[in-house]
């Protein structure tokens, strides 16, 4: 599996965490509605951004994206920046938006964990 490049940072702040135990919901003629989660690990989605640096950084990410996980597809291990546990995830979609913020580069996503 691939880990998470040291020259890159997830940031703390704007990081969001959203679970997702799967629950269906089946509406009863009378009564409340009946629920039960569909799966018995959550899938947790998290957005996020990854500051990478200069251009040679992104870069470097930019080829570790496409290479070691496949175009985004794959699973990566990285550290979670609130509680500070390895965690595995993969990108959603294998989407990355790039924003230049002066002269350090940053990309908007949105990246999902088991468990």
């Amino acid at each position: 599996m691939a880990t998470f490049p040291t020259y890159a940072s997830i940031e703390r702040d704007g990081y969001t965490e959203t679970p997702d135990f799967g629950v269906i919901r089946t509406e009863m003629d009378g009564g409340l509605a009946k629920q039960r989660a569909r799966w018995t690990k959550r899938v947790v989605r998290r957005k996020c951004s990854v500051l990478v640096g200069a251009d040679t950084n992104k870069s470097l990410f930019d080829e570790w994206f496409k290479t070691s996980l496949s175009g985004g597809s794959g699973w990566f291990a990285y550290t979670d920046p609130v509680d500070g546990i390895s965690k595995q995830a993969r990108f959603v979609g294998g989407e990355l938006t790039w924003q230049l913020r002066g002269a350090t580069w940053a990309a908007q996503t949105e990246i999902e964990t088991i468990g």
